[in-house]
């Protein structure tokens, strides 16, 4: 079994050199030229490696990037005009674990739809391979990481006296503290924050996470800090006090800061567990919120299907489509910067984001799907209204409440939002009973 938006092993185990191999067969026997990129870890090299051998067997064009961002796989993927990227990275939690990220041909992650029929190829018969006079070739684009940063800071005005921290992780990915740099931030590196590990879902508001940035950020003169995960395209956020801002915060300040400077139509599209107050906020700004699945996200198949100027998810994935066809971190850091670079510190705009009591949590489940099955029927019992267009979604006097299976791991993720810290806990009770039913098991 595979998990679309990052072709993996079964849950539980990690991608093997046969796995990669297979699926580079694929896609070689499906599109012509691939660029491919890795994270700087000895294991997902190899394992790009066996990918290239695979597209170069099915009779593919390799353009190999070497150590690079993922989003800089999207990038060159539009400027040599290829059919598709992958991205050879790694997993948040456990930061061992290694997965393939693919790029469709502009430049935009490939769709659920599309990865599901690359993974039945996978999983299906052996790919044509090649005679042996019509193998693949490989290339390789030595200027990848620079061209990526070049177009990240091309048109882009320079910050005035910014001042920011950037924790890239055990991994020393360098993409978004050379961004800033190059625009005229000062930066400051974490480098001492193995033991850190970067979350792989949302965050709340002072949540104990990236601590050592926490600490950095706070024992300096910085505006504010910033970390980003494995593959370079979700971000956790600082104040200026060594504070974490929320994932929804964040989302709401970004969405306000987008549609305020858009001469557009001022949409911004968020999932159904996003809070309820980011809608307040972009009404107030003179936009309009777009409540999409995950298939109508930008950098989730086509930006264009949602016609908006801004997406995001509070796990920190951010899009801007009229920049980037993909989710990109160093691009995030770029519009985190610009809220402080009026001078008004990132603590003072969080705390004007009118708060309401966020529940979350994830539990670990055997069968995903047979899970969600059991839990829709109990829910259709004891609710009126029960939505299943896009995972399970419930309003319930003044709270709400998703249940939605992660598509990259084994895990259920439950959301419930109140008017009052005493409605939001006492449905997220419930719901966390509905969900535990046979499946205790929680993810802390």
């Amino acid at each position: 079994m595979f998990a679309p938006s990052r072709i993996r092993g079964p849950y539980g185990s990690h991608m093997t050199a046969e796995l990669a191999l297979k699926a580079g067969r694929a896609l070689g026997d499906w599109h012509e030229a691939v660029a491919l990129g890795h994270d700087p870890r000895e294991n997902a090299r190899l394992l790009a490696d066996a990918v290239a051998t695979g597209i170069r067997e099915a009779g593919g064009t390799v353009y190999r990037l070497g150590t690079v961002a993922s989003p800089a796989v999207s990038t060159a993927v539009r400027q040599q005009d290829l059919d598709s990227g992958i991205a050879v990275t790694a997993a948040p939690d456990p930061s061992e674990d290694v997965g393939l990220k693919l790029f469709d041909s502009d430049g935009s992650r490939l769709s659920w739809e599309r990865q599901r029929h690359l993974v039945r190829r996978v999983n299906g018969t052996t790919a044509d391979l090649a005679s042996c006079d019509s193998i693949g070739t490989e290339q390789w684009l030595e200027d990848a990481a620079e061209d990526y940063i070049e177009r990240l800071c091309d048109g882009q005005p320079s910050f005035d006296e910014t001042h920011a921290v950037v924790d890239a992780g055990e991994h020393r990915v360098d993409t978004v503290a050379e961004t800033l740099e190059r625009l005229g931030c000062t930066v400051d590196r974490v480098t001492e924050s193995s033991s850190d590990v970067f979350p792989r879902r949302r965050v709340a508001q002072g949540d104990s996470v990236c601590s050592a940035l926490c600490d950095a950020v706070a024992t300096s003169a910085a505006d504010f800090g910033v970390a980003h995960d494995p593959d370079a395209d979700r971000i956790v956020a600082i104040d200026e006090r060594g504070t974490v801002i929320s994932g929804d915060t964040l989302l709401a300040l970004l969405a306000k800061q987008t549609v305020e400077q858009s001469d557009k139509c001022g949409r911004v599209a968020v999932p159904l567990e996003a809070s309820r107050r980011i809608e307040e906020v972009v009404d107030d700004a003179g936009g309009e919120i777009v409540r999409t699945q995950m298939d109508g996200m930008p950098g989730s198949g086509p930006a264009s299907s949602t016609d908006v100027v801004f997406g995001g998810e509070p796990s920190g994935v951010h899009q801007w489509p009229a920049e980037s066809p993909c989710p990109d971190a160093a691009l995030s850091a770029i519009h985190l910067a610009r809220l402080v670079d009026d001078r008004v510190r990132l603590s003072k705009q969080a705390q004007r984001i009118n708060d309401s009591s966020l529940y979350f949590d994830s539990f670990s489940v055997e069968k995903p799907t047979r899970a969600m099955s059991r839990i829709t029927d109990d829910a259709q019992d004891q609710f009126e209204d029960v939505q299943t267009d896009d995972g399970l979604f419930v309003e319930v006097d003044e709270a709400w409440f998703v249940v939605r299976p992660s598509r990259t791991t084994g895990e259920l993720r439950v959301t419930v939002e109140g008017t009052s810290n005493r409605n939001a806990k006492r449905l997220f009770d419930r719901v966390t009973r509905l969900v535990c039913t046979g499946e205790p098991t929680a993810v802390v």
